[in-house]
């Protein structure tokens, strides 16, 4: 039984990471529909922008937004919040490019208030620019998907061509309308590009979704590898992950660790438990199992998840001989 005993006092419990608040919804599948207008088309087209959520739940503050035109995948911001300010860390181009930034640059600063400025690098009006930002006002604005009162930013770049961009944004919605104009050195209109957001935000449903579990779980052998139901003997921690879905304040959640058939212990022995507080709905969390001495018995494994004494999830686990390394010189 030293096997269970070591295990038994390798539990760890992992925090939960609170979600960093965001000045813009973050819900994986959250979609803008902007109606689109470029000088000298007759119809307009549309534009669209996703969020993708990560499924990391080490990365709790990033997400890419994916921006398409008329249905065609155009651009990928990569971004994170840190101390409530959005910052790019890559964007993704048309032609399937990635640059990272380092340090990233800034998409939206954490003080939002008259006279704030910042240089900025991403899309704008399904253009995508470099050019200094400025809060130069705030306004009532009309569009397609209602009026609004928004910050208004402009920003102004004369590098071969002069290039003027207006975007007006809404704390809590995003962007709701941006305009570039680009002129020649001597005044003739180059182009003008407008996007006016025609709906509020929401999730993109395709098909109707599946509803979510109260308790998502798998094991690994870190945190954030693929999911497995098979793991060597030889491995050095075995994570057990959880992420919960509109469950309730500060429920408990609680993982329990049973042998089920290994050999040397009773039919589904139950080797330990640990438990954690989810402070919000969409908390998420681990617990980590250290390697005993002498490695983990092999056999038939289970980690029953409960939240608040509910069985709410079972994960199986297979133990299995590790296999034998070549000895060298140094072993002797």
């Amino acid at each position: 039984m030293s096997r269970f005993c070591a295990i038994l006092f390798g539990v760890l419990i992992g925090a939960s990471v609170t979600q960093a608040e965001w000045p813009i919804p973050t819900a994986d599948g959250t979609t803008w529909q902007y109606a689109l207008t470029r000088e000298g088309e007759t119809e307009p087209g549309t534009l669209t922008r996703q969020v993708f959520a990560p499924s990391n739940p080490d990365e709790p503050n990033t997400l890419r937004i994916e921006t398409a035109i008329n249905g065609t995948p155009h651009s990928t911001e990569f971004l994170k919040n840190e101390g409530k300010a959005v910052l790019a860390t890559a964007h993704r181009g048309e032609a399937g490019n990635t640059e990272a930034f380092d340090p990233p640059i800034t998409t939206l600063p954490a003080d939002l208030t008259f006279g704030a400025g910042w240089n900025y690098r991403g899309p704008i009006a399904g253009l995508d620019l470099n050019l200094p930002l400025k809060i130069i006002g705030e306004s009532e604005i009309e569009v397609p998907a209602g009026k609004f009162r928004a910050l208004h930013f402009r920003g102004e770049k004369n590098d071969s061509f002069l290039t003027v961009a207006d975007f007006w944004f809404v704390r809590g919605v995003g962007s709701i309308k941006e305009t570039v104009t680009q002129r020649s050195p001597t005044g003739d209109l180059l182009g003008r590009n407008t996007i006016e957001l025609v709906r509020l935000p929401a999730l993109h449903q395709a098909e109707p979704a599946a509803e979510k579990k109260r308790l998502e779980a798998s094991l690994s052998t870190s945190s954030d590898g693929d999911p497995l139901n098979i793991i060597s003997a030889d491995a050095l921690q075995i994570v057990a992950r959880w992420r919960g879905h509109g469950l309730r304040r500060n429920a408990r959640i609680r993982a329990v660790w049973i042998a089920q058939d290994t050999g040397i212990a009773p039919i589904d022995f139950k080797v330990d438990e640990a438990s954690a507080v989810a402070p919000v709905g969409n908390a998420f969390g681990k617990f980590t199992l250290s390697r005993p001495p002498d490695g983990w018995a092999t056999g038939k494994y289970r980690v029953e998840f409960y939240v608040d004494d509910e069985l709410t999830q079972t994960v199986d686990l297979t133990i299995t001989p590790s296999v034998p390394r070549p000895r060298s010189a140094l072993d002797f």
